[in-house]
């Protein structure tokens, strides 16, 4: 046994000590390290023989103290990367010591299989810790570039988001494709660019074509009603009148009249703005009293 591994065994001798003299029966530690090392997260939980939690400040920091500085010793470099978990079982009187590590990938894959039905996980969590299983699936062949890895994260969370159980699915595929040609349409700055465009929107990574139905609906809440049919069917003197136009401009009020279409608008009025919310109401088409839970009124 070297300097310092003797010093942490004499560290752990003496925190048992101080432990069972505060009354301390069992305990658990769980640590929590990545970004190599710009991440770390410590807790530890006391508990009395009777059950009862103890909650000594300065007790809990001297526990934190050894228990990181012992994992740190044993697990050299653990929070790189990723990084992982650690977790300590410790039954003082009789210093039954447990010590299990978990790099992140393993835990996260576990916890999430063991967690199946919960509905609050974030696709962004669910999205991160599919990219970690993936690049730990092609080994060798991973991307080591920042950039790359992150487009990994990009795509599984449009998937995982579009295809997630909880997700609401509340338009056909045939109102998806004419949102999908209005944002195109809106982001277009030259006529002939519509086409470019409109690929770039359907097939890039930021991933429309699989967007979940509210996102589609919440990219237009900064466009007016008028900007949306312009966009689709082309500048408004040459359009206006049409059959096209007249049957485009029925179809998104369908949409956008919808409830749900609705609440995913007032969602994001606050942060994003309500113009197409307010050119609804300005041709009569909602109700201010019926934006929120109650059902819409068609003109």
């Amino acid at each position: 046994m070297n300097t310092k591994q003797q010093h942490l065994a004499e560290e752990r001798i003496n925190l048992r000590r101080r432990l069972l003299d505060a009354g301390v029966a069992t305990l658990r530690f769980d640590a929590e390290g990545g970004n190599d090392g710009g991440h770390q997260a410590f807790t530890a939980v006391l508990v009395a023989r009777d059950g009862a939690f103890i909650a000594d400040r300065s007790l809990k920091d001297e526990t934190v103290r050894v228990l990181a500085s012992w994992i740190d010793a044993e697990l050299p470099g653990w929070t790189e990367g990723d990084g992982g978990r650690s977790q300590i079982d410790w039954a003082l009187e009789v210093d039954a010591f447990q010590h299990q590590h978990f790099d992140h990938v393993k835990f996260e894959r576990r916890r999430l299989l063991g967690a199946a039905t919960d509905m609050n996980a974030s696709s962004h969590i669910l999205a991160d810790n599919a990219r970690a299983a993936l690049l730990l699936v092609m080994g060798d062949l991973a991307p080591a570039d920042k950039s790359a890895q992150q487009y990994l994260a990009d795509g599984a969370r449009v998937l995982i988001d579009y295809t997630r159980t909880d997700q609401a699915h509340f338009l056909s595929d045939a109102q998806r494709d004419l949102l999908i040609n209005a944002i195109a349409g809106t982001r277009t700055t030259q006529g002939n660019e519509q086409e470019w465009i409109a690929d770039a929107v359907l097939n890039g990574y930021v991933g429309y074509d699989h967007a979940p139905d509210a996102d589609l609906v919440k990219k237009l809440a900064t466009e007016s009603l008028d900007d949306l049919v312009e966009g689709i069917c082309g500048p408004a003197h040459i359009t206006a009148g049409s059959d096209f136009e007249i049957a485009t401009r029925g179809t998104l009020v369908d949409v956008f009249t919808l409830q749900q279409s609705l609440d995913a608008l007032n969602s994001v009025a606050d942060a994003w703005g309500d113009s197409l919310l307010e050119s609804l109401r300005a041709m009569g088409a909602i109700e201010e009293e019926a934006e929120q839970g109650d059902a819409p009124l068609i003109s």
